[in-house]
C-alpha cells in the first residue's frame, strides 16, 4: 500500500509465522524514532485471505487481536525486513497516524 515493494517480494515468505503480540503504543513509539531517523523506510501492506480456509484464519486472528488490544509480530527471519507488525484494522477503521501520510508508489499485488 506504501512504500517500496522491491525487497518484500523476495523476503516475504509464503505464510507469515506469528511470534507473539506487542502494545501498540510500543509499535507506535518505535515507528516515530524510525520515521524521526530518517534512516529507515516503512512500508504498509495489506493482506487479503485467497482461499476460505484463508479467510477463517484471517478471521480469527483479526479477532484475537482486536479483542486483546494487541499487534502481531511476525517471527519469520527474513533478510531486508527487520520487523513486522500485524495491524489489525477494520473495514471502517482510520489508518494510524503514524503511518500517514502514505508514501511511495501505491498498490502492489505481491
Amino acid at each position: 500500500v506504501s512504500g517500496s515493494p522491491e525487497y518484500l517480494t523476495e523476503d516475504l515468505p509464503d505464510s507469515i509465522q506469528v511470534g507473539g503480540r506487542i502494545s501498540p503504543q510500543t509499535v507506535w513509539d518505535y515507528v516515530e524514532k524510525l520515521k524521526a531517523s530518517g534512516t529507515k523506510e516503512i512500508c504498509v501492506v495489506r493482506f487479503t485471505p485467497v482461499t476460505e480456509e484463508d479467510q477463517i484464519s484471517y478471521t480469527l486472528l483479526f479477532a484475537y487481536f482486536s479483542s486483546r488490544k494487541r499487534y502481531g509480530v511476525a517471527a519469520n527471519n527474513m533478510k531486508q525486513v527487520k520487523d513486522m507488525y500485524l495491524i489489525p484494522l477494520g473495514a471502517s477503521d482510520k489508518i494510524p497516524h503514524p503511518l500517514v501520510p502514505f508514501d511511495g508508489p501505491g498498490t502492489y499485488k505481491l
